[in-house]
């Protein structure tokens, strides 16, 4: 690529978030009109809008996309008439220039496509906008051929000047991410340190049992001394700069909760206008700041949020005065801090939750309904839904599913509940991070797994005379109350390494959505701050682990998701009460997991012991035929993209080969070309997994398929 190459690319970045931002303000000031409101502050905001469509005129004809060039014009035209007559925008105009913001946001999103838009972009809202201009429609003066605007008349944005720079965001994760490292690698000195001290000691022990050394047993004496003591030094000052660098970094991350909330203000009025309603949007708490990986998550399920409050809870203006409330409805959505998580109520002031419209969706009988708290949690469940009929608005029963889940892929809960005036409030609890995350490390089996600290209420051990059965359902009888419990162990499909129930057990008490639950453990190994990495967007259907984390010795470790495991407590059954390991029914063959990914290794080899087989690991093909030859395998399970030797060699090498020609061999690769899948089975794979779709339990069925 030539330096002009480069020189334009970057140009053109720039200039794509320039229109996405300019859009996006537009959208908001031209809103801000149609509020009600004073004509002295209308007319400031139309000054504003005129400066901001008149600077991204400039840096269109700049770059030459002479579709929002024209757009921007032609907006232009028609806002300097109001502007120079002292006039406010009425509402027919107010629509066209909202159509023309909307067309201006479709050419962002096609240059962030990498598609440059035509010069007939948005032609059919220019020839609107001319139209109007032309025709001099809601101008009281007459005059339909305004003086435009002077150049010198133009402020230009302070944001472009004032120092500030933009730094792409994937820049900011990978500065987190090396903070982050440093911060991990604090703990690794600490253990040297440690060691250190030991070998102080020893060397104490040594001068005096072997008096002739004891000078050479001084002296390394001292020198570990000074040596432990000097890393202690440099493992403070290292660990205060990585904090002070992660603290910078993550400050840098941070955007304004109203960040999030952009354009929802144009989704209740267009939805209300939609349905024959009156609406309007209050944001609380919009000057918080969080990560801006929370941010960019939050978007679509506050979207879905407001979308649901105008669709089912806000009611139409008739039942509205009919109940003695205000004709015009209100969604109320605000954030607030709460210790090291962040709650955002999404709130309206309509009609709430039909509950018995719920409980028959749902297939249970109203006064059968014991819990109203678990009835209203079913709104989550895909496909299920209050609205009598289907429209374009509501009624397919999916927005609410997507919300948790996207709330549980950021690490969060979602809980909904009644407002005793009336309506339905949806509250989201978040972390205020993705990246550093304070963990209580537990070992279930030979594995250690954390969980979030701000899940975790508190910790204690149980006895075998704890645990009860209230009906048909396996609960801890604890000072606090009964209590839902699940066993790790269990739940990941492992053999505990304490299955004695005659000796107390430890448990970590979590938060969740329905109350507090326990999880049965082996042993607590610990607390500390490490690094959450995501598992990436082929292991999404793995929902029982929200992230991996690298621990201080290197091994991995997998983030439990805790709403997952709160799910698992509630539906556990049991006919003795006591925790019995179920005993595992896959026969102990050998599987050898090839994969150049350390987290894909660790969960393949999770899910297989899990099920009964006895795991070895390879990072490559190269290191994995060296153990087929020094250990041997019943199978192999291998990734196709390795260093080294890849997944079709490695194969085609074990079908060669007479001690291994009759081992079966799975593939599971992200490829997803036909040709792929069948050159690895004409090398010799017994199956042809794809990551994307992979499935645990169709993986443990075709193990058990090809053995």
């Amino acid at each position: 690529m030539t330096k002009r190459d480069q020189f334009d690319r970057e140009l053109l970045q720039m200039f794509t978030q320039e229109v996405r931002e300019r859009a996006s303000d537009m959208e908001q000031t031209l809103l801000a009109i149609e509020d009600p409101g004073g004509a002295d502050e209308k007319l400031r905001l139309q000054e504003q809008l005129l400066r901001t469509v008149h600077s991204l005129k400039g840096a269109a004809g700049l770059l030459q996309v002479r579709g929002v060039e024209a757009i921007c014009h032609w907006m232009e035209e028609i806002i300097s008439i109001t502007v120079n007559e002292q006039l406010v925008l009425e509402k027919s105009r107010l629509e066209l220039l909202l159509s023309a913001a909307d067309a201006i946001q479709d050419a962002a999103h096609l240059l962030e496509s990498g598609e440059t838009p035509s010069p007939a972009h948005g032609e059919s809202v220019v020839d609107a906008l001319k139209s109007a201009v032309a025709t001099g429609e809601d101008d009281p003066s007459g005059k339909s051929n305004p003086r435009p605007p002077q150049m010198g008349q133009v402020a230009v944005r302070n944001s472009d000047t004032d120092g500030s720079m933009r730094v792409s965001a994937d820049r900011l994760d990978a500065l987190l991410y090396r903070s982050g490292e440093l911060l991990s690698f604090g703990a690794v000195i600490r253990r040297h340190a440690e060691e250190a001290s030991l070998l102080r000691e020893q060397a104490m022990k040594l001068r005096g049992t072997v008096p002739e050394s004891a000078a050479l047993a001084a002296g390394i004496e001292n020198g570990l001394r000074q040596l432990a003591t000097s890393l202690r030094r440099e493992m403070r000052l290292m660990h205060t700069v990585a904090t002070a660098l992660e603290n910078e970094v993550r400050h840098a991350r941070t955007q304004p909760f109203a960040e999030a909330c952009k354009g929802l203000d144009r989704v209740v009025r267009d939805m209300a206008a939609a349905s024959g309603k009156l609406a309007e949007l209050k944001i609380g708490g919009g000057e918080i700041e969080i990560d801006r990986s929370i941010l960019s998550g939050l978007q679509d399920s506050l979207r879905h949020l407001v979308r649901n409050a105008v669709a089912h809870g806000i009611e139409s203006p008739e039942e509205r005065r009919k109940a003695g409330k205000p004709e015009r409805g209100r969604v109320v959505i605000a954030a607030a801090i709460s210790g090291d998580r962040m709650q955002v109520r999404v709130e309206d002031d309509g009609r709430g939750v039909d509950v018995a419209r719920l409980s028959k969706a749902a297939g249970e009988h109203l006064e059968e309904v014991k819990d109203e708290a678990e009835l209203l949690r079913r709104v989550f469940e895909p496909g299920l839904s209050t609205s009598a009929t289907v429209t374009s608005l509501s009624g397919r029963g999916i927005g609410l599913d997507i919300v948790k889940r996207n709330v549980e892929t950021l690490r969060g809960t979602a809980e909904v509940s009644q407002v005793p005036t009336g309506g339905a409030a949806f509250t989201l609890t978040l972390p205020l991070t993705l990246a550093m995350v304070r963990v209580v490390m537990v070992m279930a089996g030979e594995h250690m797994f954390t969980i979030d600290t701000a899940s975790v209420q508190r910790v204690m051990r149980v006895h075998a005379q704890d645990f009860a059965t209230s009906e048909g359902t396996d609960i801890l009888s604890t000072p606090t109350g009964p209590m839902p419990f699940v066993d790790l162990a269990d739940w990941v499909g492992m053999r505990s390494a304490s299955s004695d129930t005659r000796h107390a057990v430890p448990a970590v008490v979590l938060d969740a959505p329905g109350g507090p639950v326990a999880v049965l453990v082996d042993s607590i190994a610990g607390e500390q701050d490490l690094l959450a990495r995501p598992l990436g967007p082929r292991l999404t259907k793995v929902r029982r682990y929200s992230a991996g984390m690298v621990l201080p010795d290197g091994r991995i470790a997998l983030l439990l998701n805790v709403a997952a495991l709160a799910e698992a407590a509630a539906r556990t059954r049991s006919t003795d009460g006591a925790r019995m390991p179920r005993p595992l029914q896959a026969a102990r063959r050998k599987v050898l997991v090839v994969d150049d990914s350390k987290y894909v290794r660790t969960l393949v080899k999770l899910i297989l012991e899990g099920a009964g087989y006895d795991v070895n690991m390879a990072s490559n093909g190269r290191e994995a035929w060296q153990q087929l030859l020094d250990d041997g395998a019943d199978m192999v399970v291998a990734d196709v993209d390795m260093p080294s030797m890849n997944g079709f060699e490695l194969t085609e090498a074990i079908r060669r080969s007479e001690r291994f020609t009759n081992t079966p061999v799975v593939l599971v690769t992200g490829r997803e070309a036909l040709e792929d899948k069948v050159r690895g089975l004409r090398a010799g794979a017994n199956a042809y997994l794809r990551k994307d779709q992979f499935d645990a339990q169709h993986f443990l069925e075709t193990m058990r398929r090809v053995v």
